[in-house]
């Protein structure tokens, strides 16, 4: 199989799941950290952000799926980046071109923080709910997911920078779905 096929297949089939993570872990930290959210606001987001909200099986399932699709994304979105392409000065590129260079910058940027986010989210997730560790025994996992070893005050940072170009990505790729390959 082609890989730009299986990334673009696979980009489109993780929109909507992927998305409504991405929007609803964003919503629950900055929820929590800046706006003094309730807990059971944070527990309603949580809910949908691991799935739990459909059952535990299914939100065990519905993670692993979600991180193992996410890394296969970042692989293949990785091997699709062109060197050529990102030397050439953006003010000089066609539109289209614009938008592959910013895509593939974003996938520079987004490489290691989303694939280090996806690994450790799903690692917590598994051993809280399927093989019943206690909190205290997997919480570095949890900091790391969140990037809460950057202190309290740059932990929602992280999570708005890395949401927000998760969302860039989202926009360059659906730009770049009718467009020919450069």
């Amino acid at each position: 199989m082609n890989i730009r096929h299986l990334h673009r297949q696979l980009a489109i089939a993780l929109f909507l799941p992927l998305g409504l993570t991405a929007c609803t872990g964003l919503a629950y930290r900055l929820g929590r950290s800046w706006f003094n959210l309730s807990k059971d606001f944070g527990r309603a987001m949580m809910a949908i952000h691991t799935g739990s909200c459909l059952g535990e099986w299914f939100s065990c399932v519905y993670m692993l799926l979600l991180s193992w699709a996410v890394v296969v994304l970042i692989v293949s979105g990785f091997r699709l980046i062109n060197p050529r392409l990102l030397k050439r000065p953006l003010s000089s590129a066609k539109r289209n071109i614009k938008v592959r260079v910013i895509h593939q910058y974003g996938a520079l940027f987004l490489l290691l923080p989303l694939l280090i986010s996806a690994i450790t989210g799903v690692m917590y997730h598994l051993s809280r709910y399927w093989l019943g560790l206690p909190k205290e025994r997997v919480a570095i996992l949890l900091q790391v997911h969140e990037g809460a070893y950057l202190g309290a005050g740059l932990k929602p940072l992280y999570v708005l920078l890395l949401g927000m170009a998760l969302l860039l990505m989202f926009f360059t790729g659906w730009r770049m779905l009718r467009q020919r390959p450069a």
